[in-house]
């Protein structure tokens, strides 16, 4: 009786895993198969196949669209922020983890608050400030408040790991004469990767995918990210809607490519980071 139930329960969950996929692909077959086509034959049969496929729509978004210029933005701002946040927070989680002193509690304890502060009830206090020290339109401010939101959840998950971490090894190193920044660099920060790779790729989709930001504070078009710019393709030619598929496909490419790619490490470095030795 109980393999019966068992049985039925396992059925029960594929057929509920294979409805979840089915909703998240629909939405992304349609993008791809609609970027293709042309308004006729969007209307006409939706998730059909093309008659004729249509690659003339990628240019027009690419080039006439300005997409190009928007998808470097955006690369320059989700590899900075995620290369900045990988040096400050895994300095900061090492200092948390490895040195015990008065504050540690307390800078812990500051970095959780900062976990629990939504990015929306500050954004009058950003914004005047931002405003009075004339820093809109700078890809490097935006960088900045990426950085400054997203660095609590990176040191977290980084001290997490590095207490993991057996000091065996950083007593080796100081046997051997080393420093402390010469056990940070040669010791817990190689054991720290898989940690790191996932805030990195966390970090890198947030910044990627923001909008909040670059439409309070980018203005101009040369500077817009693509998420931004992807607004801006939806008011000029909305009424074109291959090209803007296409637009739309060419800004979930990289996200999708990227995590694809590094889920295991995202899966990894979560698990490895609630094991303690």
């Amino acid at each position: 009786m109980k393999k019966i139930r068992w049985n039925l329960g396992t059925v029960i969950q594929y057929i509920f895993l294979i409805a979840m996929a089915a909703m998240f692909v629909t939405p992304l077959l349609f993008t791809l198969i609609s970027s293709l086509k042309d308004n006729r034959e969007i209307f006409a049969s939706p998730f059909a196949l093309p008659e004729t496929y249509r690659f003339e729509n990628y240019i027009i978004a690419w080039k006439e669209a300005n997409m190009s210029q928007y998808f470097l933005n955006s690369v320059f701002i989700s590899v900075a922020t995620v290369v900045i946040l990988g040096i400050v927070a895994s300095m900061a989680a090492f200092i948390i983890a490895r040195f015990n002193f008065k504050m540690n509690k307390f800078i812990m304890i500051f970095f959780m608050i900062g976990m629990m502060i939504p990015m929306h009830t500050i954004l009058v206090p950003i914004t005047y400030m931002i405003g009075t020290f004339n820093l809109k339109n700078n890809l490097f401010v935006l960088v900045l408040l990426y950085v400054g939101f997203s660095i609590p959840f990176s040191v977290m998950v980084l001290t997490n790991f590095m207490r993991g971490i057996n000091q065996s090894l950083e007593e080796a190193a100081i046997i051997d004469g080393a420093n402390y920044f010469q056990i940070y660099r040669h010791v817990a920060l190689p054991l720290t990767i898989p940690a790191i790779s996932t805030i990195s790729i966390f970090n890198f989709l947030s910044a990627w995918n923001n909008v909040l930001f670059p439409l309070l504070f980018i203005n101009d078009k040369k500077l817009k990210p693509i998420s931004l710019g992807l607004l801006n393709f939806n008011g000029e030619r909305g009424s074109q809607y291959g090209p803007l598929m296409a637009a739309i496909a060419i800004t979930v490419f990289i996200p999708l490519v990227i995590y694809l790619l590094f889920q295991e490490k995202v899966e990894s470095g979560l698990a490895a980071g609630a094991v303690k030795e």
